[in-house]
């Protein structure tokens, strides 16, 4: 959404997008007469890095702005005001024009704030921080030493994790440069060209279906392992295939367009800063930090899409049932309840049913 078209209130979680940086903090204040906000505790999610004083923009450079969080007092939210003027709105010769305007959106509905409705979910203040301490955490592996052992040892234990080669865009056709693997709390990026190859343990760990590998466009990474390393992947879970379902359409869609529509999240956000874009090539060395950075984004988005999809669409229906039969008992108040509860008893089987299409999904937010 442009600047002009959003309200804004200080307290605000805010992501801005600028020509060179993309932007998360809370909003502290706001000048509508010089056209200027500041933003405190920013951080760069473009380039990782977290600024230790306020940081004052001018909305003429802002490209675009999103309400993440709305942290205003619980009493602001009993505004009986009706409208919500935007910051175009705002007179700035006006004294409580200002003030309206900075209490007013509290009783905007979230649809209303929502910079983009075409959009499934907004990442929560909380994630953007977990992915901040993830992006700090970084493992490079270049030899077979004991971190090498010890990121194959904590692959291994995991349920899931997310699998992302470059470069694999024509399959077997391109030299395998590295494997990044995510789990919920480590990216590890194994430089394949410093490795030299995918050895056993790795191929063993590939080739297993636990833990299951979340990946997408599955069709290029497996042509691609199978023909230039003999690893024939197993347990794979395909974001591409599961979003296509759910959409119920089948048309192209990259790792990062997916995840641009699901989370609300602009392509800036996986591009590297300007003077980084010539250090990009996958098979110079030795890897940036902005690369690595890249790398390690599209890794645990494609792990949080996996999760998205599985567990707020494609088991919706399941969990939906398990809190109905769940509350079968609690909120009766008949002293025989408990009689009800004897071994052989069917109470609340009614709820549970089959689903007539297994493939009936529900994702309003990809139209």
């Amino acid at each position: 959404m442009e600047p002009s078209d959003i309200t804004l209130q200080l307290g605000q979680l805010l992501l801005v997008q600028t020509t060179t940086e993309l932007l998360t903090g809370i909003l502290k204040f706001v000048d509508p007469k010089r056209k200027i906000i500041e933003l405190e505790n920013a951080y760069d999610q473009r380039s990782n890095c977290q600024y230790t004083s306020p940081q004052i923009l001018n909305l003429p450079q802002i490209k675009k702005l999103q309400i993440i969080r709305d942290n205003t007092l619980p009493n602001s939210r009993n505004s009986s005001s009706s409208t919500t003027p935007s910051a175009s709105e705002i007179d700035p010769e006006s004294p409580t024009s200002y003030k309206t305007a900075l209490k007013s959106l509290a009783s905007t509905p979230e649809s209303k704030q929502s910079p983009q409705q075409d959009s499934d979910v907004s990442l929560s203040s909380t994630e953007l921080e977990l992915i901040h301490g993830q992006l700090n955490a970084i493992v490079c592996i270049t030899q077979t030493d004991q971190k090498y052992h010890k990121a194959l040892a904590d692959i291994r234990v995991q349920p899931v994790v997310a699998l992302v080669m470059e470069p694999v865009d024509y399959g077997r056709a391109q030299r395998t440069s590295v494997l990044i693997i995510s789990t919920f709390q480590t990216v590890y990026i194994f430089d394949i060209i410093a490795l030299g190859n995918i050895f056993r343990e790795m191929k063993q760990l590939l080739e297993a279906e636990q833990p299951r590998k979340a990946v997408h466009y599955s069709h290029r990474l497996v042509d691609h392992l199978r023909n230039r390393h003999g690893v024939n992947l197993g347990g794979i879970f395909d974001t591409f295939v599961a979003i296509s379902i759910v959409r119920g359409i089948k048309e192209p869609m990259t790792l990062i367009e997916a995840v641009e529509q699901t989370f609300n999240i602009t392509h800036l956000y996986f591009q590297p800063g300007a003077e980084s874009n010539h250090n990009m090539d996958p098979y110079k060395r030795p890897l940036t930090a902005d690369f690595s950075q890249v790398l390690a984004k599209k890794a645990i988005f494609q792990l949080k899409l996996h999760e998205h999809l599985l567990h707020k669409h494609m088991l919706k229906n399941f969990y939906n049932q398990c809190n109905i039969f769940s509350h079968t008992f609690c909120e009766k108040e008949d002293v025989t309840t408990p009689l009800e509860m004897q071994r052989k008893s069917r109470a609340g089987f009614q709820h549970i049913k089959r689903s007539t299409n297994d493939f009936a999904f529900n994702f309003n937010g990809l139209k």
